[in-house]
């Protein structure tokens, strides 16, 4: 350990003070100036906490062989606070909306911020446990903000329960693999007779990952806790809780060698692209049709693991986060009190009406669409193209035809922003806060829109991602 691996935990520290000042400071605010005051100390941090990759040490020695920090996995936390700034922006509006009273999802989130923080930069199943706890507990508080509200509830206590049965799992793989090794390290030297054991071990801890990505066939709580929580915290849960797990997956998977395991990451990709493109065909709410849009992408990144390196799967994830968390923060600013304004009639011709958000909202669904020259194209041709490189070429044509089908339903989410407002529409205007209560939500929202076009002419990935 040297100083230059413990200034790698600056970004983490940082954001983990504004949590507890966040926290701390809410009881001494006045309740009609939570949502006024707050976001934007929360914001702070997470812009001092960007700031301070500047001063990291890319490449430099792991912090007692649990962390480390490389280009890739800066450009994921990069990614992670973006995406973070994008949730508080939409927590801002809708709380400020809804009139909610207390400030603590500020700091729940920015908690759950530094818990996929670690998740990224875990090399060992003991700090990749811990950040996914920490990820993970005030994620439930988050998604069960709305006490009185019966989906709210009920998502609230299946996410809690499966995922309480999933960190059982993986604590159960990680004992297999220390069992077979005498380390908790990601790859370490297998005991000679107990390359079963490892490789059960690997399998569970794998598949635990996969829930909190929202893979399938672990998919199955996708569905119901997107669709109970706000559409703020849906776009939380959709970027950076994936981005902590896959990144993670990817570091696991790269460290364990398990290319013999290469039939099940093709089982998990097949199934995980078909359910999430033609289960989100038939969807009406908003919720529900990105929540099956996580469970698609998650089959493509996992695919990538298929690959001998990473950077082709983390450019990916790092599209699909930022698009996605820019896309639902956008609608966060059409969705009405309880989102009761959030299926596809609901916000016709809301673009029309707020036009910064629209237009962002609707290149961030472009890219996820994978539609040219935006960078969601980009990563899904470099993906694609990689997938055959490996042999795998029908594969690759069967995943490039499914996302052909998945297009649909984002254009019908674009599409319903720019149509005709309904001549019989009575309810007011959705976006019933001040400009200055939805300045962080705008200013986030255009700054995805940018860095999803700018990745795509300005790829800074590509030097570490192999055509």
């Amino acid at each position: 350990m040297t100083s230059a691996s413990l200034m790698n935990l600056l970004p983490m520290i940082i954001v983990a003070l504004g949590a507890m000042v966040c926290i701390a400071t809410e009881p001494f605010i006045a309740d009609k100036n939570k949502q006024k005051v707050l976001p934007w100390v929360a914001s702070a941090f997470l812009l001092l906490g960007f700031v301070s990759l500047r001063f990291v040490h890319v490449g430099a020695e792991s912090l007692f062989g649990f962390l480390e920090l490389d280009t890739l996995r800066m450009f994921l936390l990069a990614t992670v606070l973006l995406c973070a700034f994008l949730g508080i922006g939409g927590l801002q509006v809708t709380l400020a909306r809804e009139k909610y009273p207390a400030g603590e999802p500020y700091g729940l989130t920015l908690l759950a911020t530094v818990g996929v923080m670690m998740m990224v930069q875990s090399v060992d199943f003991l700090p990749l446990f811990i950040g996914m706890e920490l990820a993970a507990y005030p994620v439930y508080g988050l998604v069960g903000l709305r006490r009185k509200d019966r989906n709210a509830n009920e998502a609230t206590f299946k996410y809690f329960v499966t995922g309480a049965v999933f960190s059982v799992l993986f604590l159960y793989g990680m004992a297999l693999v220390y069992g077979a090794t005498g380390t908790t390290h990601f790859g370490g030297k297998q005991i000679a007779g107990r390359e079963s054991l490892y490789s059960l071990g690997v399998l569970i801890s794998a598949f635990a990952l996969l829930f909190k990505a929202g893979a399938a066939p672990v998919h199955f709580w996708v569905a119901d806790v997107y669709t109970g929580a706000s559409v703020a915290v849906t776009g939380f849960m959709a970027a950076v809780i994936k981005v902590g797990a896959l990144s993670a997956l990817g570091a696991l998977w790269m460290r364990s060698g398990f290319e013999k395991l290469a039939p099940v990451i093709i089982v998990v990709g097949i199934l995980s692209i078909v359910i999430g493109a033609f289960s989100g065909l038939v969807q009406k709410s908003i919720r529900r049709i990105f929540a099956f849009s996580a469970v698609m992408n998650a089959g493509f990144i996992v695919l990538g693991l298929l690959l001998k390196d990473l950077g082709t799967m983390y450019y990916f994830l790092i599209t699909y986060a930022i698009g996605s968390s820019g896309a639902l923060a956008a609608i966060a600013a059409f969705s009405g009190k309880g989102d009761a304004k959030e299926n596809l009639d609901d916000i016709r011709g809301r673009g029309r009406r707020h036009p910064l958000e629209g237009v962002a909202a609707v290149i961030c669904l472009a890219s996820l669409a994978g539609l040219p020259p935006l960078s969601g194209f980009l990563a899904k041709f470099v993906l694609f193209t990689g997938v055959v490189k490996t042999g795998y070429i029908a594969l690759a044509a069967f995943g490039f035809a499914l996302s052909i089908v998945a297009m649909y339903y984002y254009l019908r989410i674009a599409i319903a922003l720019f149509a005709p407002a309904p001549a019989d529409e009575s309810h007011p205007c959705c976006c019933c806060v001040s400009n200055s209560t939805r300045f962080l939500l705008r200013f986030g929202v255009v700054v995805a829109a940018l860095v999803l076009a700018a990745l795509a002419f300005v790829p800074v990935l590509l030097p570490v991602v192999k055509f």
